[in-house]
């Protein structure tokens, strides 16, 4: 980590940083060529300026899996002071990582979804570090066979990426191994069949159920004598596979005898001197295990984390494979906020010996939820940034009193990071606050009109999103958490509060004190007065931590049947005390506004679409003159028709035919050589209009043209509201 730097000399710096015009200017020069940096592989855009994976900004530094909490992580590095379109009292810019996996070594890639963070202009010392997590559900299988997925992480600053083998032109793309945990406790019997080789005949097979699940025993730890059998032929030292052993026998004097030359060592076979000597002589060993980043999460839609990837190296070393108990990677975290490091929590991630590891390694990762609310300022009173110290430590902990411990086996990392500015909330205060719907933040969506930018109206089940600072920890009885509800209202005409009440399924992470940390599955349900119970609880270091996936989802709101402006709003009370918790406003620096509830307009129809066959051009050439029978043609004919796609909210349509090798060619739409059209070019309402298809070089055959439509409408959190229903048929003949 750099040393730190006066902030006016910083300030100064950033002030007379000049950055370019392809950056301050990227979104107007990307709408005037989507290709003009040069980064598209395909396009009939010509580059204007070529810019690809640039990195002077922000790089994607390492990508990390926790395979017990199913999350991905990636570490991004903020390069500069400046050219991110605003300091932390204006809106900053976007910092996408999209996530990838690929079973069969790149040669397919499955979008696993994105994640963001803001980074703004800010005057101190760079890089600050940052992270995002994404939680996903990946394929399993039995633990005698490794699941060793590639991962592509890309990072593109100010532009989402959407395509696998697109690279960004700001930010970069990182690739990994990362493992997936078997199933832990219940396996299905086809796959348990399988990985035993065994085979059933058809007759046998026909009557199992292929939803029957087996119960797994708890995997098993390895004693000591089984160890020394196992990597006596691969080279793992006793003071390795001893290490718990030793640290117990070192830390308490009792346990000393054990270790004696006529005790637990003579027992092994192992030479007490030999093996004491070579641990004493370790200090910070890097060859089995290593601390690469550390980052700090600080979206305001996730719970705030501290992250740290490490990378193991070697196949063995890790108290036994994918079917036994394995060890522990422990990462002790400390904040120093200016006077002197804070224990902020111990993470830790289970790993196994792994047969198949690539050379390169694999990559895992550690997640800390912490609780920095007592730090946090309004923007105009500054940047807030503290230093962050990661010490790795395999399978002991490191001691919370020691920010200085030297691990036997792992290493230290220092960064510094950045907490986003906002108000402090003290525990016991139950002020709720509604963050986004569907993943788009309160502040991005129009009050006046309700849409999602873009001009997006919602529909069918609308997914609230928001939190409570103030949640007490997770010592706090089910009994006593906050309650809180929803309630909606249409607003033109006014109507009557109705509560949202579906019952729905959510992820529990949670870890309780030095534990590992543990998914569960529960089903959030409303009680008589449709209150739901908060699940969620900020960390205490040593205490633990609670969090639900999706990350601070508070309710589905299906909205069928509703359509036109609707507002939403939240409550909570204390179930102790009954006091009641009005919500809390949320500060939309893009227009300056505090937000207590949210607007939204509701969109439940598909467009209205038909389509016809009117003419034809005889032999391809000529004007459309009525056709004799509209149902066959000839090989060469133009057939000629009309369409007409309305809707409130137009997105686009397009024509196509089958069967053909390439269904959009040979359309005309409006007098242009296109399939299709979209907003803005035709109005939001829609239009009608007139097509041509051109025959030529097509075998006889009967076809189907299609007229396909969509809205703009985010229906269940996804794409529009689609109609795919008009349809007309034709003959080809010589």
């Amino acid at each position: 980590m750099k040393d730190d730097k006066d902030d006016k000399e910083l300030a100064a710096s950033a002030k007379e940083r000049v950055v370019e015009v392809e950056r301050t200017q990227f979104r107007p020069l990307l709408l005037s060529n989507p290709n003009y940096f040069g980064n598209l592989k395909h396009s009939a855009f010509k580059a204007v300026k070529k810019i690809v994976s640039n990195t002077t900004y922000e790089e994607l530094k390492c990508v990390g899996f926790n395979p017990q909490l199913n999350k991905l992580e990636a570490v991004v590095w903020i390069l500069q002071p400046s050219g991110y379109s605003g300091d932390i009292c204006h809106a900053g810019s976007p910092e996408y990582v999209r996530f990838y996996l690929s079973f069969d070594n790149g040669a397919t890639w499955l979008d696993q979804g994105m994640s963001s963070f803001t980074a703004y202009d800010i005057p101190a010392a760079q890089p600050l570090e940052y992270a995002v997590t994404l939680t996903i559900d990946p394929f399993r299988r039995f633990c005698k066979i490794e699941n060793l997925p590639l991962v592509r992480a890309i990072l593109s600053w100010n532009q989402p990426p959407t395509d696998p083998n697109t690279p960004p032109v700001w930010g970069n793309i990182l690739e990994t191994r990362i493992q997936i945990d078997p199933y832990s406790r219940k396996l299905p019997l086809s796959d348990f069949i399988q990985a035993a080789g065994s085979s059933l005949s058809a007759e046998i097979a026909s009557l199992i159920d292929d939803t029957t699940l087996l119960e797994l025993k708890t995997s098993p730890a390895l004693s000591p004598a089984a160890l020394k059998d196992l990597y006596a032929k691969h080279d793992v030292p006793a003071h390795r596979y001893l290490h718990a052993e030793l640290q117990k026998a070192i830390a308490f004097p009792e346990a000393t005898a054990a270790f004696s030359a006529k005790g637990f060592l003579s027992e092994l076979e192992l030479d007490l001197s030999k093996v004491i000597a070579a641990y004493t002589q370790i200090n910070g060993n890097t060859d089995y295990e290593q601390l690469e980043c550390v980052g700090f999460d600080p979206d305001s839609v996730t719970q705030d984390a501290l992250v740290g990837t490490i990378r193991i190296k070697r196949p063995n070393g890790y108290l036994g494979n994918l079917c036994h108990k394995g060890s522990l990677e422990y990462v002790a975290f400390w904040v120093d906020w200016g006077s002197g490091w804070e224990w902020a929590g111990t993470a830790s991630v289970r790993v196994h010996d792994i047969t198949n590891i690539p050379k390169e390694g694999l990559c895992y990762a550690v997640y800390q939820p912490v609780n920095f609310e007592k730090h946090r300022k309004p923007c105009e009173k500054g940047v807030v940034t503290a230093r962050v110290r990661a010490i790795l430590s395999w399978n002991s902990p490191p001691p919370p009193f020691n920010p200085n411990f030297p691990p036997v086996w792992g290493n230290r990392v220092e960064t510094r990071i950045h907490l986003y500015p906002g108000i402090s909330t003290p525990t016991g205060d139950y002020t709720p606050y509604i963050q986004n719907l569907c993943g788009i933040a309160v502040c991005n969506i129009d009050q006046v009109t309700g849409f999602a930018p873009g001009e997006r109206p919602f529909g069918a089940s609308v997914a609230i999103y928001g939190h409570i600072p103030g949640a007490p920890n997770v010592n706090t009885p089910v009994a006593n958490r906050p309650r809180y509800k929803i309630t909606v209202h249409k607003v033109v005409p006014l109507g009557g509060p109705q509560a949202v009440n579906d019952s729905f399924p959510l992820t529990l992470d949670e870890q309780i004190g030095a534990a590992i940390p543990t998914s569960t599955g529960i089903t959030q349900s409303p009680d008589g007065a449709d209150f739901y119970t908060y699940q969620e609880a900020p960390p205490v270091p040593g205490v633990g931590w609670r969090t639900v996936t999706p990350s601070r989802l508070l309710a589905y709101w299906n909205t069928a049947g509703k359509t036109g402006l609707w507002e939403i709003s939240i409550e909570v009370k204390d179930p102790v005390t009954n006091t009641p918790y009005a919500a809390g406003g949320t500060f939309c620096v893009l227009d300056g506004s505090t937000r207590q509830s949210v607007t939204i307009d509701l969109d439940q129809t598909a467009p209205l679409t038909s389509l016809a066959i009117t003419g034809v051009k005889p032999g391809g050439v000529g004007p459309c003159v009525p056709a004799v029978n509209c149902a066959t043609f000839k090989v060469g004919d133009v057939i000629c028709g009309t369409y007409s796609v309305s809707d409130e909210h137009m997105s686009g349509f397009s024509l196509t035919a089958e069967p053909t090798a390439a269904p959009s060619a040979g359309f005309t739409v409006d007098g242009l050589n296109t399939n299709g059209r979209s907003y803005p070019a035709i109005p939001t309402t829609g239009q009608v209009g007139t097509w041509t298809y051109n025959t030529a070089g097509l075998p006889p055959c009967g076809y189907t043209i299609q007229l396909s439509s969509s809205d703009r409408t985010i229906v269940s959190c996804g794409g529009g509201w689609q109609n795919n229903s008009a349809f007309v048929g034709f003959c080809l003949v010589v």
